[in-house]
């Protein structure tokens, strides 16, 4: 504002008249080094004669005229183009620049809370596909099972969220990974949330894997009965979807929960080989169908599985061992037959 006044100030010097429109004009540097001098010789009450003046800032003249002329002569400046936009406008515009992802992230999420989660999964480098497929398998079973557990939208709200977060923790390290994205999503500076709507999240995200809450474990023995058996499901859905999307492959299509009276159906639609999807689901269930209360038969639907069995098959221990043999692991489903031999290298999925 007051470079603004003091450039048509210099102009009208020059010319004996007002600038009819200060925008884009264009002002010598020797008029406003003559206007320096004019001004450091007057009184207030003189400087209020001086044409095209703004008596808002006659009190402003004398330094701002010092400093903007000691600039223009440090900078070698002839000219000069005079804007009418200010400082403020120009941190605006400074940020504009500096913040252009995030400005395309709230067009693309305007809701502060969804933003803030997507945001805290791309700075862990989360997995998109994986972490959007496991949090739709979620909530899918949660709105199946919404009439056993009651749960509200308010709820699977969580459960969406604390889906897309699961799987964080392994910027840090994947071995306890698991907790790993409870310390992250605890620490992340989610914006939005309640402090226990985020310890809820990270609860549920905690226990998608490994052991189940329990009530001696830091965290869950701070919860009321209610909220205890709320994280208690979420973990245990999130936990089956994440069976259901074990080799990060989104393969499972839909998901369709039958009740039978004397237990459960879990049909799975795949758009490819689920074999893995299915092994795992069973693997994963047992918590789920101690909070339904039945068990759960998993079967995939038109792609030629059998009905699992609801007791996983058992190993004869009489394994012949002999040389390098070794006995069976329970990782070794998912390792390549070639692989199954070198128990140093054997690969192991991420879930």
């Amino acid at each position: 504002g007051t470079i603004l006044s003091l450039g048509a100030m210099a102009w009208a010097a020059d010319r004996g008249r007002a600038p009819a429109e200060v925008r884009n004009l264009r002002v010598s540097s020797k008029a406003m080094h003559r206007l320096r001098k004019t001004v450091l010789d007057q009184d207030i009450n003189q400087r209020l004669k001086l044409p095209a003046v703004d008596p808002r800032r006659v009190d402003l003249l004398v330094a701002g005229s010092v400093l903007f002329d000691t600039i223009l002569r440090e900078l070698g400046a002839e000219e000069f183009t005079l804007c009418d936009y200010a400082l403020r406008e120009g941190l605006v515009l400074d940020y504009i620049a500096r913040n252009r992802k995030h400005s395309a992230q709230i067009d693309r999420y305007p809701d502060v809370r969804r933003r803030s989660v997507i945001e805290l999964c791309e700075r862990c480098r989360y997995w998109p596909e994986h972490a959007q497929q496991v949090a739709r398998l979620a909530t899918a079973l949660f709105d199946q099972t919404r009439s056993i557990h009651g749960l509200t939208d308010r709820e699977r709200e969580w459960l969406e969220y604390a889906a897309l977060m699961h799987d964080i923790g392994v910027h840090i390290s994947y071995p306890r990974h698991h907790k790993h994205s409870y310390y992250l999503i605890k620490n992340g500076d989610l914006r939005g949330f309640e402090p226990t709507e985020i310890e809820f999240m990270a609860l549920v995200a905690r226990y998608h894997r490994s052991n189940t809450p329990k009530k001696s474990h830091e965290g869950i023995r701070d919860l009321k009965g209610d909220d205890r058996r709320m994280v208690r499901m979420l973990a245990a859905l999130l936990r089956l979807a994440e069976g259901l999307e074990r080799s990060h492959s989104q393969v499972v299509s839909k998901l369709e929960l039958h009740d039978r009276r004397k237990d459960y159906l879990l049909k799975v639609r795949a758009n490819g080989d689920a074999e893995l999807e299915l092994w795992a689901a069973q693997r994963h269930r047992a918590p789920l169908e101690a909070l339904l209360g039945k068990p759960i038969y998993i079967s995939a639907d038109g792609t030629g599985y059998a009905e699992q069995s609801h007791k996983p098959p058992s190993v004869s221990r009489q394994v012949v061992r002999g040389g390098r043999d070794r006995r069976v692991r329970k990782d070794d489903a998912v390792v390549a037959p070639g692989q199954v031999a070198d128990r140093g290298r054997a690969a192991r999925l991420r879930h």
